[in-house]
């Protein structure tokens, strides 16, 4: 089979085609493909806002271990790095093709939630403080422009104006503008199976009956990614699972309102709470998740209903009339232990970049730089090989915290849908028995103490196929033991 391609990325989300435009900026002889369906159906960057938050993104658990704070400081230097970044690319497009970052995230705490809500607010304000960076107190949570409904406003509030957004979907097209005009092979298909010989991979067999052949491979397509690297696998150590955490969000044409900055809440419920990200005539509501053990790609009228009810009474009641514009739907990939998973696979000519869950984009500058140094033969630029795809999980809590931070979720889920209860009854009384009993059972089912985050453990509580997902669960954990 000749060799046609000096490296091929499989995967044409952001991630795949930041480390494309990388290696020709490095190397401009060098010969790189990206192949991916044009639809990138189900892609969890075509579906982003896109918050550029780190800190915003901090929960009570993230600074409690090695793993969490290292998985933080990727993230500040990617928040860090993003305006260079940014700069390279606009230096590359025509000056109405350029982009910028919209600056500034007010984080609120209103009691549209559980304890949950004040445990990762404080934690993020603690990790700002820790790490020397710049926020702002609101007391009254006095955000320009909110307009919340009267029992749904804030109790506070933080500023952060180091954060911000930028529109996910135009930086993608930009990027993958600029690795084309850099020569970057750009292929429509998708990958059905592997050429392989003496332990390495020869090429890809393509959907369209094609063949492509390379030197090396970097499989960067997100939740999808166990599927396309399923014909490799190696009895010798298992790759770290992930799934896909489906996420539902609508755009819709900007009120009145003026709110010129992303506003959200703390992480919540098993996802990343509930935000509004601003565009130049739109605004971004986000966002939902659902985690499944294969990708997905819908919209369902209860999610609809969730998000429209939530951003219209925490954020802006004017929403009311605001007409939709899209709809949007992504997989998250969210790997078991909640990392990131990046490095080589079996084989020594393959390399994953997946399972960064809600971080891809906003880690995209540096993700890249470092998965380009490692295709070149470097060592990257993370300074350590914590996130390898061939790992035991990075434990972060026991399995009792785990425990309980499910019944936190669960509780902080409950009161989002504002029930209104006689001050004498106690609901969520019985309902943190109920789920730290079933947690506990699945537990016992899975034989395993390793901590899982709420949203796997959702999964395995109450999912579709929840006995297959339990089986594959003890399986990996079995073998990684």
């Amino acid at each position: 089979m000749s060799e046609t391609h000096d490296i091929v990325i499989i995967g044409n989300g952001i991630l795949g085609y930041a480390t494309a435009l990388e290696l020709v900026r490095t190397d401009p002889d060098l010969r790189v493909a990206v192949v991916g369906p044009s639809d990138r159906e189900g892609s969890a960057t075509a579906a982003a806002g896109a918050m550029l938050n780190c800190f915003g993104e901090v929960t009570h658990r993230t600074l409690s271990s090695e793993p969490g704070r290292t998985k933080l400081e990727l993230s500040l230097h990617a928040l860090e790095a993003w305006p260079t970044w940014l700069d390279e690319l606009n230096n590359d497009l025509a000056d109405d093709r350029q982009l910028a970052i919209r600056e500034g995230t007010y984080v609120l705490l209103n009691s549209c939630g559980g304890q949950l809500d004040s445990l990762n607010y404080r934690a993020i304000t603690n990790a700002l403080s820790s790490y020397g960076r710049k926020y702002e107190i609101l007391p009254l949570g006095d955000v320009p422009n909110l307009d919340p409904a009267t029992n749904a406003r804030p109790l506070e509030a933080v500023h952060l104006p180091q954060e911000g957004s930028i529109d996910a979907r135009a930086v993608l097209n930009r990027v993958a503008e600029v690795a084309r005009q850099r020569g970057v092979t750009v292929l429509d298909d998708s990958v059905v199976g592997w050429r392989q010989a003496d332990g390495r991979a020869q090429g890809i067999e393509l959907r369209s009956g094609g063949i492509l052949s390379g030197g090396r491979f970097l499989v960067a397509a997100g939740a999808f990614t166990p599927a396309i690297v399923e014909d490799l696998k190696d009895t010798t150590a298992p790759l770290m699972p992930i799934f896909a955490g489906v996420g539902v969000a609508v755009t819709c044409k900007a009120t009145s309102s003026g709110l010129r900055h992303v506003v959200r809440t703390p992480n919540r419920s098993g996802g990343c709470g509930l935000h509004l990200v601003p565009g130049d005539d739109t605004v971004y509501i986000g966002a939902t998740n659902d985690v499944l053990l294969k990708p997905g790609a819908w919209s369902s009228l209860g999610m609809a209903h969730f998000l429209a009810g939530g951003a219209m009474e925490q954020f802006d009641r004017r929403l009311f009339g605001s007409s939709v514009t899209a709809w949007h739907a992504g997989n998250r990939p969210l790997s078991l232990d909640g990392f990131p998973v990046i490095g080589k696979l079996w084989q020594d000519n393959v390399w994953v970049l997946s399972g960064t869950y809600r971080d891809g984009f906003h880690c995209a500058p540096v993700l890249a730089r470092h998965t380009a140094d490692l295709l070149r033969g470097g060592t990257g630029v993370l300074g350590h090989d914590l996130f390898t795809p061939l790992r035991a999980p990075l434990r972060t809590m026991s399995r009792e915290q785990a425990v309980d931070d499910m019944v936190l979720h669960c509780v902080s889920q409950f009161y989002q849908y504002s029930p209104r209860l006689a001050p004498w009854m106690r609901v969520t009384d019985g309902i943190e028995v109920q789920v730290r009993t079933r947690t506990e059972a699945t537990y016992r089912e899975l034989g395993s103490d390793t901590g899982l985050a709420p949203e796997l453990l959702e999964l395995l509580n109450w999912g579709e196929g929840r006995k297959h997902v339990l089986a594959a669960f003890r399986q990996y954990l079995d073998a990684a033991a």
